[in-house]
């Protein structure tokens, strides 16, 4: 039995649902993760946005594990979001244009990230970076927001 009111016992006493989320451990660890890879963004995209997306992305799959985020998540996130150089050019061109309606200053308004995050199919956000990568280059839309 918890000690404390509100102390979660196992992950059994979480919440789970609308306004709820799936919450992971150090979130915030996803951010440091993503300063340190190199990768391009497109026209009309900032950055800082464009973090907070990968981040949000990272995060929910982590916490989908029960866990913080890793280089994995980051790894999956950016082939889900476009920004892996290792898919086709014209998969990288039309997941630009999506980032820019998605993330338009999400850097600064967190609850647009919530909501993105929390509209992914989970099985997608389970996929490693190479399944992503794959059903991405058959041309298979996996994230439809």
């Amino acid at each position: 039995m918890p000690g404390r009111a509100g102390e979660l016992g196992g992950p059994e006493d979480s919440q789970f649902g609308a306004g709820f989320g799936t919450t992971g451990p150090d979130s915030g660890y996803a951010l440091s993760l993503i300063r340190s890879r190199q990768y391009e963004v497109g026209g009309g995209e900032h950055r800082v946005n464009t973090d907070a997306g990968l981040a949000a992305v990272a995060s929910a799959r982590a916490a989908l594990f029960r866990r913080g985020p890793t280089a994995k998540d980051v790894d999956a996130a950016m082939v889900l979001l476009g920004l892996d150089p290792e898919l086709p050019e014209q998969i990288r061109v039309a997941m630009n244009d999506k980032r820019i309606v998605w993330f338009a200053a999400a850097g600064h308004h967190a609850t647009k990230l919530y909501g993105f995050a929390a509209a992914l199919d989970p099985d997608v956000l389970r996929l490693t970076s190479d399944e992503a990568r794959s059903k991405m280059a058959q041309g298979t839309p996996l994230i439809n927001y």
